[in-house]
Parts: C-alpha cells; sequence; structure tokens
C-alpha cells in the first residue's frame, strides 16, 4: 500500500470554518481556514487517500477527452462525431450526429485542433440559440429585463451579470443536463435584482427554480469532465 502523502495545492481563507478537499483540473486542492495546521491538514489527506487517488484516476480517464472517445455530451443526449475529409472545415447537425468536415489543406498536425475548434464553434452556436431563447423564457416569468445575452469561453465561471443587464454564459453548460443550464440563467437573471450572493437573492432563484441546490452539486462535482 502507498502511504506516499500525495501531492496538493493549498489555499487558505478567512471565510472557512473547516477542511474542504476537492479534485479539479487533475490535481487535489485544498482550502482551509486561515491559521489551520498543516499537520492537520496532511492527516486529512492521508485519511482520505483511498478517496483521492480514486477520483484522480477517473477524472484522468475522463481527461482522455470526450474527441478521443468520438463523441460529445449534448445536454441529456451524446452527439457521435463523424468526421470527412472535404474542401472547408465546417461542421452541421444531423440527427445525433455531428459531422466534421476538414479541409484536405489541412496539415496533418493540425487536424486535431481543427476538429476542437469546430466542435467548439458548434457548442458556441447553439449555447447562444439556447440561452436566448430560456433567458427570454425565464424573464418573462421573474417579471425581469435583461439587456443582452452573450455566450462565452469561460474558465472559471458558469455565468454571470453585470449592472447593465448584460448576461454570460459558459458554452460548457451545453455539456450539462438541461436542468443544470437551466438553473444557472436564473442565477444570473436573479443578479439583476441582488448584485450579490444574499438570502434574499437565494430566496428569489428558489423561488423560480426548485433544482438550485441539486444543480450547484451536480456542477462542483461534474465540473472536471465538461471539456473536450
Amino acid at each position: 500500500m502507498n502511504s506516499e502523502l500525495p501531492a496538493y495545492q493549498l489555499k487558505f481563507s478567512a471565510k472557512r470554518r473547516s477542511i474542504q478537499l476537492k479534485i479539479q483540473s487533475g490535481q487535489l486542492w485544498v482550502c482551509a481556514p486561515a491559521g489551520c495546521d498543516l499537520k492537520l491538514i496532511q492527516q486529512l489527506i492521508m485519511q482520505k487517500k483511498h478517496w483521492i487517488d480514486k477520483h484522480l484516476q477517473q477524472q484522468q480517464q475522463t481527461e482522455a477527452g470526450w474527441l478521443e472517445q468520438g463523441q460529445i455530451p449534448f445536454f441529456d443526449d451524446k452527439l457521435q462525431l463523424k468526421i470527412v475529409q472535404d474542401s472547408v472545415n465546417q461542421f452541421s447537425l444531423d440527427g445525433d450526429c455531428l459531422w466534421l468536415q476538414l479541409s484536405h489543406r489541412n496539415k496533418m498536425d493540425s487536424q486535431h485542433k481543427w476538429i476542437e475548434k469546430l466542435v467548439t464553434g458548434f457548442y458556441m452556436q447553439q449555447a447562444q440559440l439556447w440561452f436566448s431563447q430560456q433567458v427570454l423564457h425565464e424573464q418573462q416569468r421573474m417579471s425581469l429585463q435583461s439587456r443582452q445575452v452573450r455566450v462565452c469561453n469561460f474558465k472559471a465561471k458558469w455565468g454571470s451579470c453585470d449592472s447593465s443587464g448584460l448576461l454570460s454564459f459558459n458554452w460548457r453548460l451545453l455539456m450539462a443536463p438541461a436542468w443544470v443550464a437551466r438553473y444557472v440563467v436564473v442565477h444570473e437573471l436573479a443578479h439583476l435584482v441582488h448584485m450579490n450572493h444574499s438570502k434574499n437573492f437565494w430566496a428569489l432563484v428558489a423561488e423560480f427554480n426548485s433544482d438550485a441546490a441539486k444543480a450547484r452539486l451536480w456542477l462542483k462535482q461534474n465540473q472536471h469532465w465538461m471539456q473536450l
């Protein structure tokens, strides 16, 4: 049995009251209360070593990538990737298949980058359509009015709302179940009323989305595989 202490990234926070372990981007992250004894942190890591090793391995397997598996998640379904040589680089959706046309003029060592670029382009296109429609629906229910909806390639957040009413959403939410993405829409719309995460803010979210707590947990537990 390997008793070596796993490598980890440590962050102290004055707001924390307990030690949190999480696996993200192939690494173990430890969030601990300010002033927490390092020996106590390392002791907890060793106690949770089986859990840590298991989840690191699962993430490494997942990070083989959707593209390598020849399929991508699309809300509650999966789309099969069909790659063909053509005169241009473009994508098209046909039923449950996403066709990727790769130009024969592409260099061999750039093929994978073109595949990733086309798939990302597909997600961005579909996300703009879906979020625009979903925001229109939810803001009518909530009696609110946003200014604009855009889709972004965020690395560390699922959405945002600025003081002007601009709503932004991460295209990777299309890799999650639709009910999770709907929660994010309600979350950002609620910021039009409360530009904070106060009790009143969460009460407004809960009023219009009963899956809020479940959706936050889902994103926390599954964000590591929402990558190409």
